[in-house]
Formats: C-alpha cells, structure tokens, sequence
C-alpha cells in the first residue's frame, strides 16, 4: 500500500483514526507545518503529512522518510519510511515517552527501557496491545517487533543531524531530541 493510502485509510476509518490520533499523537488531518518556512539545508522537500496535539508536525523527507518537529523547536528522524513509522506506533504507541527520556536513559539496551515504559504505562487503557495490533491489521503492516521498532527510532534518531535537521524560516535550527 502507498504512503497516500495508508494516510488516506487512517483518516477513513474512525477507530484507525481515533487510535493513530491517540495515543500516537499523529492527526492526519492536520497538515499545516509546525511553522511557515521551515526546510532542510540539502533542499530535500518536506511534505507535511500529520500533526500532534501539541502543535508539531510529522514531515515525509522527500517522499521517504518520517520527521517529526515539535511546536518547541526539536526534532527527530522517526524512521526511513513512513510504513516503518505506522509500524513503530502500532508496536509501541507511547514511542513519543522514548524522545524524552533523557541520554543515559535512552542509551541503556532497548529491551529493558521499553520493560519500563511499559511497566510505567501499562494501566493506562489507551496503550492498550490489542488497539495496536488491530491498527496494524487494518493497514495490513506486520506485527513488529517492539525492540527492533524501538532500536530503529534510537537509530532514526542518531541519523536525524546534519542531513535532516530543519531550520525554520530565520535560519535557526531545530534541536535534535
């Protein structure tokens, strides 16, 4: 399935929607940029595709991989396509937690941190496992697996400077989560 139909099915289908929306933070119906101008220093094109309830927006690089820029001024390369994205949101719906924690954190072995999240998170109904595999059936992506998904986003991460940190209009340059 193309990228536009995986948009496109999440904004048809009310309980896709609904889930992407939360507890993935990614509104498909938003697709105003986090601010006017904001663009990359290679030229590659950034195609708003999604926003979050905060006021960040989630980008295609040309046409490939997801970025994500908050309304605060930070960033992060999600993934190097927009499949593997969805993957990671319906593996791990609080993938948003990952980006805060903070260095000495994140760097401790994938499996044990996403032990504690989910330890952290897990009597909250939203991140309930089932949503997300039934989001994943329904735009037909594979089951991931969480540590694999979630070593990506950390990879992802690594990748986001200097190739894909945006500057807004002025100049300034995002900050990489």
């Amino acid at each position: 399935m193309s990228d536009r139909a995986l948009l496109n099915r999440i904004a048809e289908q009310p309980e896709l929607f609904r889930y992407f929306e939360w507890p993935c933070d990614f509104d498909v119906t938003r697709r105003d940029p986090v601010e006017p101008g904001l663009a990359l220093r290679s030229g590659a094109a950034l195609t708003p595709v999604a926003g979050c309830g905060a006021g960040g927006s989630y980008f295609l690089v040309d046409g490939a991989s997801l970025l994500y820029a908050s309304s605060e001024g930070e960033c992060a390369l999600l993934a190097g396509s927009l499949r593997t994205a969805l993957e990671l949101m319906t593996a791990v719906p609080f993938w948003k937690e990952y980006l805060h924690l903070s260095p000495s954190r994140r760097a401790r072995p994938v499996a044990g941190v996403l032990a504690e999240l989910d330890a952290e998170l897990s009597g909250l109904p939203e991140f309930d496992p089932a949503r997300g595999r039934s989001a994943a059936r329904a735009l037909g992506l594979a089951p991931g697996d969480r540590v694999a998904l979630l070593t990506g986003l950390r990879e992802a991460i690594d990748r986001t400077a200097p190739a894909h940190l945006p500057h807004n209009a002025a100049g300034d340059p995002y900050t990489v989560f």
